[in-house]
């Protein structure tokens, strides 16, 4: 037996408005609540102590009532049943079915609230005691009430094992009432098929159809179910197909018909049975939940929106939805319905930190800066988002500070405030205030900033490059030459450290065999990498290969095509080769992705520059 944990919560909900004129010694709340065992219930045996008391306390206030009189019995036989609706309505079973065995002690005549106990107990699996209430509403009630509970003891028996007594049930509620009780019919053919008897359960469910046409739908698919339990699949689809055919609204058949499909990968023929289904029930909740399901697993997000919007509509409590309606707005670009939507969540779980980052996210998204710093701002330091939405706070500062330098104070205030809460984000929001002041060409500064965190163990190889490219910025190239060799030297094959050598020696004009030897080699450990397919176009460009140049570019092209030096690169191999339509049409595109005025400034300069040289005819590619 499984005790409600919600058991000493009916102790607040024991009688206590009775009329005390009535019951001159009422049980207060105070007197039970101080006589029950602690709410931190933790084992079976403290449980069951709570039970006992709890049902002795009643059993003292319904002694009481019935010693007064009628009016006490009615007027606490009321109040209980007000407390057991809602503990049943709450889900809380065993509660409800504690105070219906009080209410049946006031009212022991009354069929419809030992019926309600009876199904409390049910639900409890309290099946012995349910089986004797079951008995008393077959003795005493009508002919309709007496099946009904007779269903309910089949039910018991199958549940106990008892299969001979069952059936028995089954086969006299069957005979009497033939197809009208389709479940009835269920229940016999699936205790015969779990004998292996399927003749036999085939023989009762086609009987009940020949007894109610209504319910053919019903028994073609128990009959379906059957068959797929036995793994006999084209012969249920033929019989869901044929109960379908009967019924275009039995949901039942649709759902394994679709199920059965998505089984054997045909998730097409699915969700045209669910589609089909759903034009004519387009609020059926469990059909439109399996039809989400597809159409959300190949890709279709479009297309999956309305029937996701119907699914919120009809369960407007289930975050999972709105939370994957707001993804889904965000897939196809509908951020303002998006942020809407999670607008809305977050009124229901506001302390979510999920929740904040997405919808910081989308803010951000728009341009909307103080409103996306406003949410990531209320992510808590113990989140596991809480190191990347401040990363991201720094990022909105960087860029309003490089669209706008008098700005610049805000992102360096709020790197000296929250720099020092981890190492985490002292190297990244340090790193985040170099790539400002690098942008700002204050190269000095931008790596006296990298200098000051390069002892931390999460400065990584990446940070090491980028304060090796600052410092061959400001020509150190014996220091940024060291940092690179250093790496070499715990790795001699790390690629991306023999492609900066390399490139480096290229633009500082240096032994051009040397700068081959190391950008080949790392071609060679990494064939797909574009940045480092870049630097061997731009060897050859050095050299003057131009056609080299030209394919080595077009493939980092491929790989990286949105990266402004890469597009100018392949622009200036064009120009070179005095194609100067096409080289513009790089430029511009190089344009297209400057992120930085610095990057924007020289882009500009080259497309003048190309604009003044008088244009030959060009050698096409």
């Amino acid at each position: 037996m499984k005790i409600s944990p919600k058991i000493l919560l009916l102790l607040l909900l024991i009688i206590t408005s009775c009329a005390q004129k009535q019951i001159e010694k009422p049980v207060s709340v105070e007197t039970v609540v101080k006589s029950s065992p602690s709410e931190e219930v933790k084992n079976m045996e403290s449980a069951v102590l709570a039970k006992e008391k709890i049902e002795q306390h009643l059993s003292s206030i319904v002694e009481e009532a019935l010693r007064t009189g009628d009016e006490a019995v009615n007027y606490l036989s009321s109040d209980l049943f007000l407390k057991a609706n809602d503990a049943s309505l709450k889900g809380d079973a065993f509660s409800a079915s504690i105070i219906f065995k009080a209410i049946v002690r006031l009212k022991p005549e009354d069929l419809y609230l030992r019926k309600r106990f009876a199904v409390e107990l049910i639900k409890s699996n309290q099946l012995e005691d349910a089986k004797e209430h079951l008995d008393y509403l077959i003795g005493h009630g009508d002919a309709e009430l007496a099946i009904k509970a007779k269903l309910l003891l089949a039910g018991i028996y199958s549940a106990m094992n008892n299969t001979d007594k069952s059936i028995a049930l089954y086969k006299e509620i069957v005979a009497k009432k033939g197809g009208e009780l389709p479940e009835a019919c269920a229940f016999l053919s699936k205790a015969y098929s779990r004998d292996g008897k399927f003749k036999r359960a085939f023989s009762v469910l086609d009987y009940c159809a020949s007894k109610s046409s209504e319910n053919k739908a019903s028994f073609l698919y128990y009959k379906a179910r059957i068959e797929f339990e036995r793994d006999r699949m084209k012969s249920a689809i033929k019989l869901l197909e044929r109960s379908i055919a009967s019924d275009e609204n039995f949901f039942q058949s649709v759902l394994l018909l679709g199920h059965i499909h998505e089984m054997s990968s045909k998730k097409d023929k699915a969700a045209k049975v669910y589609e089909k289904f759903l034009t004519n029930n387009p609020t059926n909740y469990s059909v439109l939940t399996k039809y989400v399901d597809i159409l959300f697993s190949e890709g279709q997000y479009v297309e999956v929106i309305p029937y996701l919007e119907k699914l919120v509509s009809i369960d407007e409590s289930n975050l999972n939805l709105k939370v994957r309606l707001g993804v889904l707005y965000t897939e196809v670009s509908r951020v303002e319905e998006a942020k809407s939507i999670f607008q809305e969540i977050l009124k229901d779980v506001p302390e979510s930190d999920k929740v904040l980052y997405y919808l910081a996210s989308l803010y951000q998204q728009t341009s909307e800066n103080d409103k996306a710093i406003e949410y990531f701002s209320r992510i808590p330091e113990g989140s596991a988002l809480f190191h990347e939405s401040h990363i991201q706070i720094a990022q909105i500062l960087n860029a309003v500070a490089l669209e706008n330098t008098k700005s610049s104070d805000k992102l360096f205030e709020f790197v000296s405030k929250n720099a020092k809460k981890s190492n985490v984000l002292n190297v990244e929001l340090n790193v985040i205030l170099a790539g400002f002041l690098e942008a700002s060409k204050d190269y000095t500064q931008a790596i006296s900033v990298l200098e000051n965190i390069r002892s931390l163990s999460e400065f990584s190889d990446g940070h090491e490059y980028y304060l090796a490219a600052l410092y061959e910025r400001v020509q150190d190239f014996s220091k940024a030459d060291k940092l690179i060799n250093s790496m070499l030297k715990k790795n001699p094959n790390n690629a991306h450290a023999l492609n900066f050598l390399g490139y480096s020696i290229l633009e500082r004009g240096g032994d051009m065999k040397k700068a081959y030897d190391y950008i080949s080699k790392a071609v060679k450990l990494r064939p797909q990498d574009g940045y480092i397919r870049d630097s061997l176009s731009w060897y050859y460009y050095k050299m003057g290969k131009y056609t080299e140049a030209y394919e080595e570019s077009k493939k980092a092209m491929k790989l990286v095509g949105n990266d402004v030096v890469i597009t100018k690169h392949l622009a200036l191999i064009y120009k070179a080769m005095n194609n100067y339509d096409k080289a513009k049409e790089y430029y511009v595109e190089a344009l297209k992705n400057c992120k930085i005025s610095a990057e924007r400034e020289d882009v500009i300069k080259e497309l003048e520059d190309l604009e003044s040289v008088r244009l030959p005819a060009s050698v096409s590619k």
